[in-house]
């Protein structure tokens, strides 16, 4: 259980990374919870957090696939999803400047299974997303030390994620309308400081492996 805790946090920091940032989906969400209240929110907020599951998983399983095969190169694999984290980070940064709300769409009434699907699809065709999943899913295969790890780090980062939205869901639904760019603009630097930081763990860990070899 001790070798547990790792990607459990691992992954629970990983989904939290990709969840926080306030773009056009968090925008949406809360504009959800305003206009639908918090059944239809939450509804909308598990349509995303079913992508990041899904996207964390087959990365993960990817990623357990090609183990083996990586094992000779692991240092530099890690460092270089590590650099790809961390400027997926400076990357979220770089957009805080823009409005969060610019660029999401209207919300209407709309029914909870619609608010599912909508949400599912409007998550599913960021590629970033995966991306960012591949490099730190592969990451923490590469490194776990137990069968059970990678099955932890997703199902931690599914849960994050969830709990995330479904916050931002009620967030709307509560006193949406009060939440200003400045309380955003900190949530946004607060989660890509989150992914920097696991960046910098996994680049850390990629120069270890080097530095044994």
């Amino acid at each position: 259980m001790d070798a547990l805790w790792v990607p459990a946090v691992a992954g629970a920091l990983a989904g939290l990374g990709v969840a926080m940032p306030l773009g056009a989906i968090g925008a949406l969400l809360l504009r959800e919870g305003i206009v639908n209240g918090f059944r239809v929110g939450a509804a909308a907020a598990a349509g995303v957090a079913t992508v990041d599951l899904l996207y964390c998983a087959v990365a993960t399983a990817t990623g357990a696939l090609l183990a083996s095969a990586i094992e000779g190169f692991r240092g530099p694999f890690l460092i270089a999803s590590g650099v790809l984290v961390v400027g997926i980070g400076i990357l979220q940064l770089l957009r805080i400047r823009r409005d969060p709300g610019s660029d999401a769409l209207e919300v209407g009434r709309i029914s909870a299974l619609r608010a599912f699907v909508r949400f599912f699809g409007l998550t599913a065709i960021n590629p970033m997303t995966l991306i960012y999943f591949i490099a730190l899913g592969g990451a923490v295969t590469a490194r776990s030390t137990s069968a059970a790890g990678p099955v932890v780090f997703v199902a931690a980062a599914g849960i994050a994620s969830f709990a995330w939205q479904l916050m931002l869901a009620g967030a709307g639904a509560a006193f949406g309308h009060l939440i200003g760019p400045r309380a955003t603009r900190i949530i946004g630097i607060a989660a890509s400081i989150v992914v920097i930081g696991l960046g910098a763990v996994v680049l850390a860990e990629g120069i270890g492996a080097l530095a044994t070899r």
